[in-house]
This record gives structure tokens, C-alpha cells and sequence, in this order.
């Protein structure tokens, strides 16, 4: 088995307010509370944000809870210290699956499967990356948002995308979170805030299943405050090559996998609101845009989908999803509501 590598990461800067909206909205489904397992992360910790919100995801929607193994929490955590500290030395933000300067104090390895194999853990892993900056001046600083809020906002832009979101819900069963912040003077009065959040799904030890025929989607049944607006642009690689610009949007993508071996196709999709429907593109296999450098393959695997609005979806809106096609020509349909948070 090869390791696996997904994308070369999500990347968000901004310079204003980044607090986390707090007005209570009224046209959403009530969040749904699941059962998940508990972690030793800190509270009020970047990792335990992240974590909490992705285990919440999956159980929910049937992709199956996944065991914190501290060997990858420390193989996270040494490459997100990487990250932030060759961006504060070298002045330019840097986000990459890849570790290439070895003297850096915190180089672990080049790859994510050398740095697993370095904490103890073996070669088998997916890696998700998001990094945020913020250029401020301290007179005029913006009300930053807390560790925890900041890990619970990295993964749901994770679980925002494309390629993200199939290293998320990956069927590895392990899973280790790590999360760096640094600040650093670049005048007077002026400073940049270097954040990267990363997590490894692991399958040294067992994969999930779903079973013959069985097909699961993110968002489903209940999932809120999804994301209306997704920027392809922000995605590397990006799965709409041709949406060049950050101003170019469209909605928040929906996944369907099945297990590995059998084949899923989509025959007719609906996203509505209120009876009028939002048009949605289907990627696949057969039209990924993007090859992984290694091997060759599409990223999107046989056994999986995405249906996705051709433009950005309304704020605090629930929407219904219908969802019909075959999984080795056997016909299957699938119809959740879900609702929008914040823009």
C-alpha cells in the first residue's frame, strides 16, 4: 500500500475582524448532538476545536468515529511548528505537505509518511493542512478569535472543499491533530500572525467500512452551519482550474463515497430552497481535473462523488438535497435537508 497524499493545502489570509459570528440565526435545522469519543487534546485548544468538529461530521453522517493516537498528534504538531517557523524566518508564508530545509529546529522529515515514521507511528497517512494570516497594526488590532474557535473554523473550511474533504473523511482509523501560532513584528507598530492547523488521518491499523452498496454523503441528514461559499481558487490543486479568482464562488461541495472497490456514479442531483433549485455540477473520476503526482490516478477515487451548487447558497437557509444513481449499476437515491451558517 502507497502512501497517500491528497493536495498541497488550503491557505486563508485577512487582515479584519476575525471573530466568529455570534447572532443567533433562525432558518437553520437545531444542531444535532452525536456521541464522540473522548480526547485528551486541552481544552480551549486549537486541536480539540478541530477535533470535536470533524468527529462530530463524521458520526453524524455515517463515516464512522475515529481514535486520537498521540503519535500522529505529535507528528501534527511538529510540522505545523515547521510551518510557522520557516514562515517567520523566511518572511513569506509558506504552506506545503513537504519539509525540505533540515536545519530548521523543528524539521521531522520530508514527507508526511517520514514524519509518522519518525513519532512511532508507520508510513500510512493522509494529510490535511489549513493556514491562516493576519497583517495588523496593534493599534488598530482585530478581535481575534480563541485557539478552540480557530481549530473548529480550520476544519470546517477543511471539510469545505474538494480534496480536503476525502483526506477528512478518509476510512483510515486513527486520527492526530496539531495546531502552531506565532506572531511576528514586521515594522513599528505592525505585526503578522502565523497560524497552521494540520491533521493526519492514519490506516497503519484498520479501515472503515460501510458495506456492499452502502452509500454515505457530507453534508447529510442535520448537518448545520455548512459553509454557503466555496472558493475553488483557495484550494490546491483546484478542482474549477478554470475559477482562477477568489471572487469566482460557488456552493459548498456534497461528497458521496462508497466503500473502495465498487464504483458510484451520479444520474441527477437537486439542491433546492423553498422549491427553487440551485444548479449543481457532479465531479468524478472520469472528469477530475487533477491527477495525483503519485501515481498518475485522479484524486477522486471510483468510489466517489461530488455534487456541487454553481453558485454560493444563502446564509442561515435550510436546503433540501435529493440525490439518485447507481453503485455497481444498482440504482440508489438519497434526500437530506441541511442548513448554511454564516457567509
Amino acid at each position: 500500500m502507497l502512501p497517500l497524499i491528497l493536495s498541497l493545502g488550503l491557505a486563508a489570509c485577512g487582515g479584519g475582524d476575525a471573530t466568529v459570528p455570534t447572532t443567533a440565526p433562525t432558518a437553520v435545522l437545531p444542531t444535532t448532538t452525536v456521541a464522540i469519543p473522548a480526547a485528551s487534546y486541552a481544552v480551549g485548544s486549537a486541536e480539540l476545536g478541530g477535533y470535536t468538529v470533524l468527529q462530530q461530521a463524521r458520526v453524524l453522517c455515517d463515516f464512522g468515529a475515529l481514535r486520537q493516537v498521540t503519535r500522529l498528534d505529535a507528528a501534527a504538531l511538529n510540522h505545523s511548528r515547521y510551518l510557522t517557523s520557516i514562515s517567520i524566518a523566511s518572511g513569506t508564508s509558506v504552506l506545503s505537505h513537504f519539509e525540505d530545509i533540515t536545519t530548521d529546529p523543528y524539521y521531522t522529515g520530508y514527507a508526511p509518511w517520514d514524519r509518522t515514521v519518525v513519532t512511532g507511528y508507520g508510513s500510512q497517512v493522509a494529510e490535511i493542512l489549513e493556514a491562516t494570516v493576519w497583517d495588523y497594526d496593534i493599534n488598530n488590532p482585530p478581535v481575534f478569535p480563541t485557539l478552540e474557535q480557530r481549530g473548529a473554523a480550520s476544519m470546517l473550511s477543511l471539510l469545505n472543499t474538494v480534496y480536503h474533504l476525502t483526506g477528512a473523511m478518509y476510512e483510515g482509523a486513527d486520527v492526530g491533530f496539531g495546531a502552531d501560532l506565532r506572531t511576528v513584528a514586521t515594522g513599528a507598530t505592525t505585526r503578522r500572525e502565523e497560524y497552521r492547523f494540520g491533521s493526519l488521518n492514519g490506516y497503519q491499523t484498520s479501515r472503515i467500512t460501510f458495506g456492499t452498496g452502502q452509500v454515505v454523503t457530507y453534508p447529510c441528514q442535520g448537518s448545520s452551519n455548512i459553509p454557503p461559499v466555496f472558493v475553488p481558487a483557495n484550494e490546491a490543486p483546484n478542482p474549477f482550474p478554470a475559477m482562477t479568482s477568489t471572487s469566482q464562488t460557488v456552493g459548498p461541495p456534497i461528497y458521496l463515497k462508497v466503500d473502495a472497490g465498487q464504483v458510484i456514479k451520479v444520474t441527477s442531483s437537486n439542491v433546492r430552497q423553498n422549491g427553487t433549485s440551485v444548479p449543481t455540477t457532479v465531479l468524478t473520476n472520469a472528469n477530475d481535473p487533477n491527477l495525483d503526482p503519485n501515481d498518475g490516478k485522479p484524486y477522486i477515487g471510483l468510489n466517489e462523488a461530488f455534487v456541487v451548487p454553481t453558485s454560493a447558497l444563502l446564509p442561515y437557509t435550510i436546503y433540501q438535497v435529493s440525490l439518485t444513481g447507481t453503485i455497481n449499476n444498482v440504482a440508489f437515491s438519497r434526500s437530506f435537508e441541511m442548513s448554511t451558517g454564516a457567509q
